[in-house]
């Protein structure tokens, strides 16, 4: 339940050999199944209400802090979504919101779905098959550990790592600042790019994620420094200066395609990309931020959905441009194909990536690269899971665990 892109120091002394490995991939399945209840109970459950209701009950004593977590989640949920918030409003449709509640907290439980999965994922309206072919946050956990040296993850978990491991690719100048002997460095980086991008390290989902501009931070130099490393390891980088192709959904954003790669036995195999547009006024695109995102059909980059957003909305238009997303072609879709199959090749055993890439006036270049991606875009928006595909090509690789 902590931020699982923060790799434990540990792991970086152990030996990277396959017995390491794959104990240490057996040690993080188990800690993910933890909160995992029996298959008699998930089919009890999902049989009678009554039953999944004192399975709630049980295992709100027996793991009061996973149920913390989870009802903590739920909240969000409901104090985020509109429908949520207007059913909250109505008398009648608090008992049905209860139900909704204790059904969320049973799918964490059996099959390990977040609040914000159970809605953009429509398990309520779901029967037992469908739920289970939907990847949850538990089984994408499981799928990496399969399928991901743990011991290499943290070229990935660290931005700082993944620039200096794939920089000919970012196609534009950072730096790392963790520790007051930095300063002379952010003092030169600054000098060269007053605007500039900072993150933190190992931050997801464009949390910490914020476009600077030195002359106008109120700040000097120094305190601007001083503030960053306070608050943990950062990058900085250049502002990526996105093509008017990628601009025309939403100018103030990055606009960005996610590519998830895995490496097969027969080669690089992509089974889906996604656009992921921003807000107007909003830097980011993530979809945990508020963003909108729809399909692209890998083989020609068209896209072949509306888009969508996860607290409910579908929109034939962006908001920001009303430029249409179905049938929208993006551009040198031929070059974003090569890169991705280039970039996946080098990380043999990290054999499921996602990368998300921006477009520029010199082609496609990586913002940032995921070796414990979300699967939540395109299962969503195409209302239909994943795991059925997933264990497909899973088969066709040498898989750590």
């Amino acid at each position: 339940m902590a931020n699982d892109n923060k790799q434990n120091p540990l792991m970086r002394k152990l030996p990277d050999i396959v017995p390491v490995r794959k104990g240490v991939s057996a040690l993080k399945i188990k800690m993910t199944k933890k909160y995992s209840i029996s298959d008699i109970e998930v089919y009890a459950g999902e049989e009678c209400w009554a039953e999944k209701e004192k399975i709630v009950e049980k295992y709100k004593s027996k793991w009061p802090a996973a149920f913390k977590y989870i009802e903590n989640l739920i909240n969000i949920s409901f104090s985020e979504i509109p429908i949520y918030i207007e059913m909250q409003k109505a008398p009648n449709k608090i008992m049905e919101l209860e139900k909704i509640k204790t059904d969320m907290i049973f799918c964490y439980f059996a099959y390990g779905f977040t609040a914000n999965e159970y809605f953009v994922f429509h398990l309520k309206d779901k029967e037992v098959k469908e739920r289970k072919n939907f990847i949850s946050s538990r089984l994408r956990t499981i799928f990496r550990c399969q399928m991901n040296d743990l011991l290499k993850a943290d070229i990935f978990n660290d931005k700082t790592k993944t620039y200096a491991y794939f920089k000919k690719y970012y196609h534009r100048e950072a730096i790392a600042i963790s520790t007051p002997a930095d300063f002379a460095e952010f003092q030169n980086y600054v000098k060269k790019h007053p605007i500039f991008v900072k993150k933190q390290c190992f931050e997801a989902q464009g949390h910490s994620v914020e476009l600077v501009d030195i002359r106008k931070s109120g700040k000097t130099e120094k305190e601007l420094f001083d503030s960053l490393i306070k608050a943990g390891k950062h990058i900085l980088e250049e502002k990526i200066i996105q093509s008017p192709a990628m601009a025309i959904f939403n100018e103030s954003s990055v606009n960005t395609v996610r590519s998830v790669t895995f490496n097969t036995r027969q080669g690089i195999v992509v089974p889906y990309c996604t656009i992921r547009t921003g807000r107007p006024g909003a830097f980011v695109d993530n979809g945990g931020a508020g963003g909108i995102q729809a399909c692209i059909n890998y083989e020609n980059g068209k896209i072949i959905s509306d888009g969508f957003d996860e607290i409910g909305g579908k929109y034939v238009n962006h908001p920001a441009s009303n430029t249409t997303f179905k049938g929208y072609q993006l551009p040198d879709w031929r070059q974003l194909q090569s890169l991705v199959k280039e970039t996946a090749s080098k990380m043999p055993l990290i054999k499921f990536i996602g990368w998300d890439l921006a477009h520029t006036k010199d082609g496609w270049v990586i913002v940032e690269g995921n070796e414990n991606c979300y699967v939540i875009a395109q299962q969503m928006i195409m209302d239909q899971g994943m795991r059925d595909i997933f264990e497909k090509i899973m088969k066709d690789m040498d898989l750590i665990i």
